[in-house]
């Protein structure tokens, strides 16, 4: 268990196009060092970074998850503080081959100690990439280090030498109070063998100590506890915004057509159903459903647009969907439902003589619903409420890219299909979202979020992707 790093080193290392400097501390409670001298490397590392600590990695090994471990963890807490929680991540090194190929070997390896510490981080971990059985250039060996590079991205905020300083602040307050408090307990005590017998003086001071140090434990663990409430409530909060932001979908009682002519809400929906998708040349044209990407209900209500129109026959039509949702216009470019304006937007909509035309928004009313259900078609479309939409929501403006980035999962579907039918989002496309979304928060902050410049650039990548 001795510690191979003695002093801190760092070297600089570039992330999606951000500069990181990575640090090697030594290792919490190194058995050749005592921990002041340790603490003391490790805060001049903090102090130095003047922007604050991204992350920060907590490498053990995979086999065990030994005392002299849980001891560092809590070593962490009491000198960097429970902020620094919100910034670690759990890295196992010396995984098995097995274990390296796939995380969820990893999970199913964990001992209760170890499944407490991963959910106290937020569930952020990952497994460092052994060369031995897939070198830098495997594709194993670069997910594994993807996995952890994106939970670095992903990390909001960072711990600051002002976090680091009130850690030590409270620490020294607590260590003060204990001095003064075994400074009087030690004074009467000295009283008491005046006047007293020592062997009395003595077991009433040991009465007295262990009064004190419960109650002083006591205070502790009720602070901590208070604390973890604080930071469970927010994590809740942050879950709420996320599950109402959570991509993009149609209501549950949009209709479709089917095949066979009959009409049915999407509820109703199987995978290898075909629906009615476009019209050419008076052509009515049916596309398979081949993925259900999530179904079910919100615990609470999520944002809806309801989107009303009038059909070439004077009947008035609506249909409901998120407002990240794409819709086509009349010239088939896309747009969000949230962006149509009532009276100029544009739509296409299916008469009776089997024709797509264009239908002026009457209105974009507001809703709140807990139903949901995203779906996608071969050819990417779906006629629902007689208006012409994308199944494609929260992504760029455009029907080709995403035809393009969705095209792996079509023929995986064509030889595996797919069972999927569930509350949480399909693996693929959670792992589109949390892509894109932490693609354009990069955009952002180098300020080159256009549209044009989103897909050349997702284009760019897709391709080489391909071709790797």
């Amino acid at each position: 268990m001795d510690s191979c790093t003695q002093v801190c080193r760092e070297s600089e290392m570039t992330i999606d196009g951000q500069k990181f400097n990575i640090v090697d501390t030594p290792g919490i409670f190194d058995t050749s060092k005592s921990d002041e001298e340790v603490f003391k490397e490790i805060a001049k590392t903090v102090q130095k970074s003047a922007y604050g600590i991204k992350a920060i990695l907590f490498v053990f090994e995979a086999k065990r998850f030994t005392e002299e471990q849980k001891n560092a963890l809590n070593g962490i807490k009491t000198f960097l503080g429970e902020n620094a929680l919100n910034y670690m991540i759990a890295v196992f090194s010396h995984a098995t081959k097995k274990q390296n190929a796939d995380k969820d070997e990893m999970r199913k390896a964990w001992n209760p100690a170890v499944a407490s510490f991963i959910g106290s981080i937020g569930n952020r971990w990952g497994v460092s990439p052994d060369s031995d059985y897939f070198p830098p250039e495997h594709e194993k060996h670069q997910l594994r280090l993807r996995e952890i590079k994106d939970f670095i991205m992903s990390t909001s905020g960072s711990y600051t030498t002002d976090m680091l300083e009130s850690a030590r602040k409270e620490q020294e307050r607590i260590q003060r109070e204990k001095e003064e408090e075994e400074r009087r307990i030690r004074a009467e005590y000295e009283e008491k063998l005046r006047r007293e017998e020592k062997e009395r003086a003595d077991r009433a001071h040991q009465e007295e100590l262990n009064r004190k140090k419960a109650e002083l434990e006591q205070r502790q663990r009720e602070a901590l506890a208070a604390m973890e409430n604080q930071i469970a409530n927010m994590r809740r909060q942050v879950e709420h915004v996320h599950r109402n932001d959570d991509g993009g979908c149609f209501a549950l009682d949009t209709k479709v057509q089917l095949a066979s002519g009959k009409l049915v809400v999407m509820t109703e929906l199987q995978v290898g159903d075909l629906v009615l998708s476009e019209v050419n040349n008076n052509h009515l044209e049916f596309s398979e459903v081949y993925l259900i990407a999530h179904l079910g209900h919100f615990d609470q209500p999520i944002d809806m647009v309801k989107i009303k129109f009038t059909n070439p026959d004077g009947s008035k039509g609506y249909v409901r969907m998120t407002p990240e949702h794409c819709i086509f216009s009349s010239d088939l470019s896309l747009l969000y439902a949230r962006d149509v304006v009532p009276g100029k937007t544009k739509v296409l909509v299916l008469n009776k003589s089997n024709k797509l035309v264009p239908a002026i928004i009457d209105s974009l009313d507001n809703e709140k619903d807990n139903g949901y259900i995203s779906f996608y078609t071969r050819s990417g479309t779906v006629i629902a409420n007689n208006m012409l939409c994308s199944c494609y929501d929260d992504c760029p403006k455009s029907q080709f890219l995403m035809d393009l980035i969705f095209a792996p999962i079509r023929l995986w579907t064509k030889v595996f299909p797919s069972t999927h039918r569930q509350k949480e989002l399909h693996p693929y496309v959670q792992i589109l979202e949390t892509s894109y979304g932490i693609w354009c928060k990069t955009l952002k902050k180098i300020k080159i979020i256009g549209q044009k410049d989103v897909i050349l650039i997702l284009c760019l990548i897709y391709i080489l992707f391909i071709l790797i």
